[in-house]
């Protein structure tokens, strides 16, 4: 009843009934219930009456301009889902999109039909999204939770941490949090478990986790280490190299037999990442410097043979 008031401004009992198929009775029932809520909403008699919502209450949906409604309903893979919260999301729009005029409407649909955002990389793992929904409870809530983690190292630890916010960046989850005097970021893939206490905590007044966030990411992605590394890429194989890595198009030139092949710098973790990757590209791609990047494909690819070559004689590897 309320979204068909904010839509119309004014209409009869009998027409919003005829809408909501219930009776007039129904109507001016609801109609008590919502002036007791503090709902601006009230009926007026005579032939020009009907029940009338607050010029007021209704401004704000109608002042968004075109481009704020399409803004609002750019269709997304919704990685709210992952903390619990994609059909809370659904459902907030479909009942915005009942207060809108007909032409917000219209811009709302066409945007869905659209616009369509996928964060997450190729055949990326699934977030745990039951411990994420945890996460976001004791986020809410400023309880104090025990983590079971396992770092980059392999180290598993139990720590109780005040979790602050949840960040979510290319389809990972972080948890940005308190730890004693220290403040922590952890990826939720590497949770192997949590329990979240009764224990409050006193959120810090002036933390802020967009600002956090972005000094966070700004000084981890500078401490990154870089190992570049120049390559020939094969045109068939050149997006499927250069999908996730740092890269730099050198030249399109290339050796005569390497017609189409264009020359990239990719900039890798380590060494051992960019070997790794290099066979297993395999010869979709031939890398040109550093030379100890060459030897140490080839020290890769000899190792490989020979366990495959004892395996096929029946030797034990």
């Amino acid at each position: 009843m309320l979204l068909l008031l904010q839509s119309k401004g004014r209409a009869s009992a009998r027409q919003i009934a005829a809408s909501l198929e219930v009776s007039e009775r129904t109507i001016y029932r609801d109609l008590d219930s919502l002036s007791a809520a503090g709902i601006p909403v009230h009926a007026e008699r005579g032939s020009g009456g009907g029940i009338v919502l607050s010029e007021g209450y209704r401004r704000a949906l109608m002042q968004f301009r075109e481009d704020e409604i399409r803004a609002l309903f750019a269709s997304a893979t919704d990685a709210l889902a992952d903390v619990g919260l994609g059909d809370n999301l659904r459902r907030a729009l479909d009942k915005l999109a009942g207060g809108l005029t007909d032409v917000q409407r219209r811009a709302a649909h066409e945007t869905r039909g659209r616009i369509h955002i996928d964060p997450r990389r190729w055949r990326q793992a699934t977030q745990p999204r039951e411990l994420l929904s945890a996460l976001r409870r004791a986020t809410n809530e400023n309880l104090r939770t025990l983590l079971h983690y396992r770092d980059r190292n392999g180290k598993v630890t139990e720590r109780v941490v005040e979790p602050l916010g949840l960040v979510a960046k290319a389809g990972v989850w972080y948890l940005v949090s308190r730890y004693g005097d220290e403040m922590r970021v952890f990826r939720a893939d590497r949770m192997l478990g949590l329990d979240v206490t009764d224990e409050r905590f006193e959120r810090p007044p002036s933390f802020d986790l967009d600002s956090y966030w972005r000094e966070w990411s700004t000084e981890f992605e500078r401490d990154l280490p870089g190992y570049p590394v120049v390559v020939l890429v094969a045109p068939e194989a050149f997006d499927d190299v250069c999908a996730y890595w740092e890269y730099e198009i050198l030249s399109d030139a290339a050796p005569r037999k390497k017609r189409g092949w264009k020359t990239v710098r990719l900039l890798f973790p380590s060494l051992g990442v960019a070997v790794a990757h290099i066979v297993m590209w395999g010869r979709h791609v031939d890398a040109v410097e550093p030379a100890a990047v060459r030897a140490a494909t080839l020290s890769k690819a000899r190792e490989a043979v020979r366990l495959y070559q004892l395996k096929g004689r029946g030797g034990r590897p």
